[in-house]
């Protein structure tokens, strides 16, 4: 009985300087991150950097925290910040944001408030913390911007991971529920008040193929250009308006897209109206599209639903025939 009265002591003895250990290393790492950002030019302000949670957990709490990048000029704020970490599995990470924050911009600040946003993340026990899976659970979620737009979801769920025997390729999936996207997006979209103020669920299904595998340089360098894009599915519904699209495009140097996607919208026309409103199709270049996007949909047999490919070329879109703007650089800044 002494023997293991001896044994337990000693046993508990070590696990609790291991706990120690550990948590002076997670808090001199975050320091240390901390200080290299300002050492490279950020901003970066806290009030305090604790970690507790002894015996099995890290959990580390930075309170009063401000992070702006000078080359984005992005900058971040929030009363504070959580990330736990189970003391025998170090690599996995869960992370807590408060009920408010701002997110800025040079052009806006938006103040973001939710009732729970977690994550789950858990990264490649190396130097650069590569990423190998993470979740993302919002609920609650209400953007507000200085711009005077908002936006609101009742539930958002992310998820990524690597994709099996694709290097640097990224499996990414996105839900959101009870979308609305505010009065103002309403207003400029719908000047007749024909749709819904809410968008019933938008879905997101991709793999996204990289140029350098996703780990801490995306935070403290740079983000890694896209190289491919391979939507599996993509849908929306607002109110009698449906989109789905499926398609892959290849991503070269300059961020230029290649390729199509293809599309099926049902009543068409009321998004062709909608893209007209928002700036997204030139004036001049609607009764054009109208025209040709019209022809289409006749030839698949039901004029107010449109299936057709969505062309990516020589910096321009196409749908089917028609030419309908200039093809966004798919760069990540």
């Amino acid at each position: 009985m002494r023997k293991l009265l001896i044994v337990v002591v000693v046993a508990a003895t070590a696990w609790a300087g291991y706990w120690v250990f550990g948590a002076s290393a997670s808090q001199r790492a975050t320091e240390t991150w901390l200080e290299n950002r300002r050492a490279e030019g950020w901003q970066v302000e806290y009030a305090d950097l604790s970690v507790r949670g002894f015996p099995n957990r890290f959990d580390t709490t930075i309170t009063d925290l401000q992070l702006t990048d000078p080359d984005t000029g992005l900058s971040w704020q929030a009363p504070f910040f959580q990330f736990f970490a189970l003391s025998y599995q170090p690599n996995h990470l869960i992370a807590v944001w408060p009920n408010e924050q701002v997110l800025a911009t040079p052009f806006q600040k938006v103040t973001v408030t939710s009732s729970t946003m977690e994550a789950s993340l858990k990264v490649q026990p190396s130097a650069q913390l590569e990423l190998a899976q993470a979740t993302m659970v919002v609920e609650g979620l209400n953007l507000v911007s200085t711009e005077g737009w908002q936006a609101s979801a009742d539930v958002l769920n992310a998820a990524i991971r690597e994709t099996v025997g694709k290097p640097m390729t990224y499996d990414i999936a996105v839900r959101a529920d009870t979308v609305s996207p505010g009065a103002r997006v309403r207003d400029l979209l719908d000047a007749g008040g024909t749709l819904p103020d809410v968008i019933e669920g938008l879905r997101l299904d991709t793999e996204v193929g990289f140029a350098r595998p996703l780990d801490l340089r995306v935070i403290e360098d740079s983000r890694p250009d896209i190289t491919a894009l391979n939507i599996k599915q993509a849908r929306g519904t607002w109110g009698e308006l449906e989109l789905r699209a499926a398609g892959a495009l290849d991503v070269d140097d300059a961020g230029q897209p290649t390729g199509e996607i293809d599309i099926n919208a049902r009543n068409w026309r009321e998004m062709l109206a909608l893209a007209a409103r928002a700036g997204a199709i030139p004036p001049e270049a609607v009764g054009t599209a109208e025209l040709g996007l019209g022809l289409l949909a006749r030839l698949s047999g039901n004029e107010n639903s449109l299936d057709a490919p969505l062309g990516f070329r020589d910096g321009r879109i196409f749908l089917g025939p028609v030419p309908i703007g200039t093809a966004p650089r798919l760069n990540l800044r």
